[in-house]
């Protein structure tokens, strides 16, 4: 299963009837004042459904690898 964030572009609160709609079709991981992080088995999906919401804004779940902070050697000595 792949993960979207939903961006809400509108006035705030989230409507109630676009989160409603989000957890029927989607699993509802998280929520925070303007974004919900989802998980859905097909894209197919997803995109239908921020078609159905013109004041979202969908995009995958990007993670980026936390860089090593350990000291390395650049040159071995001779």
């Amino acid at each position: 299963m792949a993960r979207y964030l939903f961006a809400f572009n509108g006035p705030l609160p989230l409507p109630a009837d676009d989160l409603r709609l989000i957890e029927q079709q989607t699993q509802l991981l998280d929520t925070s004042r303007r974004t919900v992080l989802v998980e859905a088995d097909a894209e197919q999906r997803v995109q239908r459904l921020a078609q159905q919401l013109p004041d979202w804004t969908v995009s995958p779940e990007t993670t980026l690898p936390i860089p090593s902070t350990r000291p390395t050697v650049r040159n071995k000595p001779d």
